[in-house]
């Protein structure tokens, strides 16, 4: 019955994801000063590399170019915001970067990287990430209404606090999200947003952002989604300053962690339980179930589990997962402190019958934050596995 139930999901996000691809972006001319690429992995992600940064700080993009909802420069594990600003008539794009000397690269072989989300419709993307686009939203209201120009989509006209805006969509998994809006606003300091997302309701202050063109994100809070079932996201207006409550172009659902922080003990263990894991996935959660307590749900190949910690005391540990399968065969890939470890998982009898099995030994060099990424290579079967969790014991030398 398990192995049906995960067909028939897989077949529904089979039919989904393909939806969402073929709304993903086209082939970009490449810029003078690095280079564009725009992912074929179902993510919507376009990754820039920079080769030669902007005096003035403005990055120009070709137009028309896919639809921006939010960008990133990638600082080894930081990620810092962007705004990112259109003429009146979409035919000009540029990137507001940084100008500071130490972010600009040393050469072009070390270039800086940016990392795009585009999302022209509303769609569930392969690493879970949910976008609502103003280009299909629902316009609830007399005077907002939806502005397009290519790779420029948003509701505008939004001057009455009464009008809003709405989505409806069925989730494929349930789990915990960061929900972010994509805007921009001239002035109205201390007009506040109202989202309302599956019965849970968050009210934001959104600062201006110094021109109706320019663009950046907004993060609202975190909320958990108790069930894989048809839900609404609305955007309205609790207090409006100013002529207008902003231009929205999206709102968006970030894969969240599931549970608390987590630290390593005195010991110098580091326990990463399925609980605390952040998935990315259109199918793979965590299952709360006492029985369960895992990871569960991985037929799609694409999903993947990540957990991040803080190390006090480094060194090297030895990585044991608790993995549980009925059938076996499936090839996982564990990353962490830069190391990357293959394993084959292995035939349990049962799920939820976990083994803990030692699959070799990372290097954690630092104190500080770390992540360890659980990433199939292939599926055997109906599913890859269950995880109750992973630990990394340390190791006496």
């Amino acid at each position: 019955m398990r192995l049906i139930a995960f067909a028939l999901l897989f077949a529904a996000v089979a039919v989904a994801r393909c939806s969402a691809a073929d709304l993903g972006p086209v082939a970009l001319p490449q810029p003078p000063w690095g280079r564009l690429t725009a992912l074929t992995n179902g993510t919507g992600l376009v990754l820039l590399e920079v080769h030669e940064w902007p005096a003035s700080g403005r990055l120009a993009l070709p137009t028309p170019f896919p639809h921006i909802t939010a960008a990133h420069l990638i600082n080894g594990r930081q990620r810092q915001p962007l705004r990112w600003l259109f003429n009146a008539d979409a035919t000009e794009l540029f990137l507001e970067l940084p100008v500071a000397p130490a972010l600009v690269p040393a050469a072009a072989a070390s270039p800086a990287l940016i990392e795009l989300e585009t999302a022209e419709k509303t769609a569930q993307f392969a690493g879970g990430r949910i976008t609502f686009s103003a280009l299909d939203a629902k316009v609830l209201g007399t005077q907002a209404k939806l502005e397009s120009h290519p790779g420029n989509h948003r509701i505008g006209f939004w001057a009455k606090a009464t009008d809003a805006v709405s989505w409806d969509f069925k989730p494929t998994r349930w789990g915990r999200y960061d929900v972010v809006v994509t805007y921009s606003a001239a002035g109205g300091e201390g007009t506040e947003l109202l989202v309302e997302i599956a019965g849970k309701t968050f009210t934001v202050a959104r600062p201006s952002t110094g021109s109706w063109y320019r663009y950046t994100t907004l993060p609202v809070g975190r909320f958990y989604l108790e069930k894989s079932q048809p839900f609404t996201v609305k955007v309205g207006c609790a207090t409006l300053k100013g002529v207008a409550v902003a231009n929205l172009k999206a709102v968006t659902l970030l894969p969240a962690p599931e549970g608390e922080p987590i630290v390593q003990d005195a010991t110098g263990l580091i326990t990463l339980a399925s609980s605390n894991a952040i998935t990315h996935s259109v199918l793979m959660r965590y299952e709360p179930a006492e029985k369960k307590n895992c990871l569960g749900y991985w037929a799609n190949p694409n999903d993947w589990a990540e957990w991040e910690f803080a190390v006090t005391r480094p060194g090297i540990f030895t990585v044991e997962v608790a993995q549980g399968c009925a059938g076996g065969g499936s090839k996982v890939q564990v990353e962490a402190g830069g190391t990357k470890l293959e394993f084959v998982v292995e035939n349990t009898g049962h799920f939820q019958n976990f083994k803990p099995r030692a699959i070799g030994e990372v290097t954690l060099k630092a104190a500080g934050t770390h992540t360890l990424a659980v990433r199939p290579q292939t599926k055997s079967g109906g599913a890859v596995m269950d995880i109750r969790q992973v630990r990394l014991i340390p190791v006496a030398r």
